[in-house]
């Protein structure tokens, strides 16, 4: 169970701010005093993890097609940020190394969700479990995925690989999935949070993770449900209205 209350988790970097996964995001993320961020990693066609969300290339490039269809090096050439904004034109795709070596400069945590729940990239958990011992950031390091079938190969690689289960419902059996899969957390969509799911999870000694939360009254009645960890577009705003609520706990003491 994540130990320090209320974490906050930069999705895709500062998405609200830049252009998400983007370099530019992640940088902003820390500079805004984010305690971590959250990234999505794809395959390419010659096996390289790149950092972006969806399985195609459409909606973040003006060329079109699935990122594993294409070479890193051909991705490396295409505009990731004028869609966002055109001062953003010199964004580009990052590798999942590219990020792990700036990352090990700072004390950031980070969130990888594995895109495998739609496309079954062979071997992905392999490579990107080597690339986070390469690095040497394993415990700084929180592995994420609706495929539950990825994260239980990560826990057979390492049992110290943390890994958490993403879910947009909660209409399952989703504590025996967790203890099952010996998970460290759960990332659930912000409207099907409840005290009682928090309550067993805590009781269990996993820890809570809601996502994507960037209304101020949602992240207040996350801080009140004692989350472990927020996940949102907008970390300035969440770091504001954490502060908030730590000195209204204060002013009733």
């Amino acid at each position: 169970m994540i130990t320090i209350s209320s974490l906050i988790i930069a999705h895709r970097g500062a998405s609200f701010y830049r252009p998400e996964n983007s370099f530019s995001a992640f940088k902003f993320a820390n500079q805004l005093g984010a305690d971590g961020i959250e990234t999505d990693v794809h395959l390419t066609k010659d096996n390289i993890p790149v950092l972006i969300h969806d399985e195609t290339i459409d909606r973040v490039t003006i060329n079109s097609g699935y990122v594993h269809q294409y070479t890193y090096k051909d991705l490396k050439e295409l505009d990731i940020g004028s869609w966002f904004d055109p001062q953003y034109h010199d964004e580009r795709i990052l590798s999942l190394s590219e990020l792990l070596e700036w990352l090990s400069t700072t004390n950031l945590l980070l969130n990888i969700e594995l895109k495998t729940n739609k496309i079954a990239y062979e071997g992905i958990e392999k490579i990107v479990s080597k690339q986070i011992d390469q690095f040497n950031l394993r415990d700084r390091v929180i592995f994420s995925s609706f495929n539950k079938a990825s994260l239980e190969k990560l826990k057979v690689m390492n049992k110290n690989n943390k890994v958490s289960l993403l879910t947009s419902h909660l209409n399952r059996p989703i504590m025996k999935e967790l203890m099952a899969l010996k998970a460290n957390g759960l990332h659930l969509k912000y409207r099907h949070l409840n005290r009682r799911i928090i309550q067993t999870l805590h009781d269990n000694q996993l820890y809570i993770a809601p996502y994507t939360v960037n209304h101020p009254n949602h992240l207040r009645r996350c801080f009140q449900l004692n989350c472990d960890m927020i996940i949102t577009d907008r970390p300035d705003l969440a770091i504001k209205k954490r502060a908030l609520y730590l000195q209204s706990l204060e002013a009733y003491k």
